[in-house]
């Protein structure tokens, strides 16, 4: 059997996996639902959404040649887990056993749940091990000349990882990161809202992928319309899937940019989500990623010193047309950026890791 066809067949073993963990009435999803009501940072009907919106179950034959034509070969890959994202684990371990047959995990210590069901699983599965596959939980690196380290999490936490591993080891790290969104002249406001709403409420907008700044071009009124219509999106979701339980810090500081935003625009919002509309600015800041967003009128023009000090950082755009003149200026800007549609800014295909980055020129 060629090296690429073991490949695909590891891949699709993850995701049959990730099919019984969707499916409420399996008893892994039974377990996972369980488990992450206790660690994940969201409320139930925030894990129903996240398990039933966004984790991957299926790949297109398409997507996984884009899959594998991102990922190199080693003979062992560690994938360093992060917990910001409570379904991410399915997608870094696909990635890992695409690029190795053995593998070893070292989950988040604050949500390690769907990357130990997946691991536990796979571990006994008769097709995987037939492919090569062998994976394995721990706690610590142990690498060696030639192995992969995919690592998630806050720019910090890469470097330390850089600085422990030895010579030979190659680290793929997928780092500090927004998303931005383009709300083109001619995009109809309400259809705009509604879109990016779903994308801020997954995940209660944790994770490199959530919009954080909206870009709307246009005068500073149609900017006001925007963050009118996304705060009335977000109340009717509020009802539908509270917000989970905020750390006190994340409250500490959304209070402390609620206040420094009511000095300088337009606040829309109270308990549960936030979103300030902002006529003009010298300088951008970045809500907390607590249901916050900041709207900024905007041109294919001006955008430019706004974001330039952060656009390496900017690892997803939302847009209803990526040829549109303020698009294209965003992706000009990042372009390693994920480009996706409004509204699925937070579903990309699997086609590689959900951070292009590092991938792009």
């Amino acid at each position: 059997m060629r090296d690429d066809d073991q490949r695909c067949i590891r891949v699709r073993c993850v995701l049959a996996v990730a099919r019984r963990i969707h499916d409420p009435g399996d008893a892994l999803g039974i377990e996972a639902r369980s488990r992450l009501e206790i660690v994940s940072g969201l409320s139930r009907q925030g894990i129903e959404l996240s398990l039933a919106d966004c984790l991957e179950t299926r790949v297109a034959p398409a997507h996984l040649d884009r899959l594998l034509s991102r990922v190199a070969s080693a003979p062992r890959t560690w994938v360093v887990a992060s917990a910001n994202v409570c379904t991410a684990a399915v997608r870094s371990i696909a990635l890992a056993v695409a690029t190795s047959p053995r593998v070893a995990v070292r989950p988040s210590r604050r949500d390690p749940v769907v990357a130990e069901l997946v691991v536990r699983e796979l571990a006994s599965d008769p097709a995987f091990l037939a492919v090569g596959g062998d994976i394995t939980i721990e706690a610590e690196l142990a690498t060696a000349p030639g192995d992969e380290v995919h690592a998630y999490g806050r720019d910090a936490t890469l470097a330390e990882i850089a600085s422990s591993l030895p010579p030979g080891v190659i680290l793929r790290g997928h780092g500090t990161g927004f998303g931005v969104a383009a709300i083109a002249s001619d995009e109809d406001v309400p259809v705009a809202a509604s879109a990016l709403a779903r994308d801020v409420v997954r995940f209660d907008q944790r994770g490199c992928l959530s919009p954080r700044v909206i870009f709307c071009d246009g005068p500073p009124s149609r900017g006001r319309d925007l963050a009118v219509a996304v705060e009335r999106e977000l109340e009717d979701w509020l009802a539908r899937v509270p917000l989970g339980p905020a750390a006190s810090h994340e409250r500490a500081e959304l209070a402390l940019f609620r206040r420094a935003m009511e000095a300088v625009g337009d606040v829309h919002g109270d308990e549960g989500h936030l979103v300030v509309s902002l006529p003009s600015v010298r300088t951008l800041s970045l809500p907390p990623a607590a249901r916050a967003l900041v709207v900024l009128a905007a041109s294919s023009t001006s955008v430019l010193p706004l974001l330039s000090a952060m656009s390496r950082f900017v690892a997803a755009i939302g847009c209803g047309d990526r040829e549109e003149p303020l698009a294209r200026a965003l992706i000009g800007m990042a372009p390693g950026a994920r480009v996706s549609a409004l509204g699925e800014m937070q579903r990309p295909p699997l086609d590689g890791p959900v951070d292009l980055r590092h991938l792009e020129p």
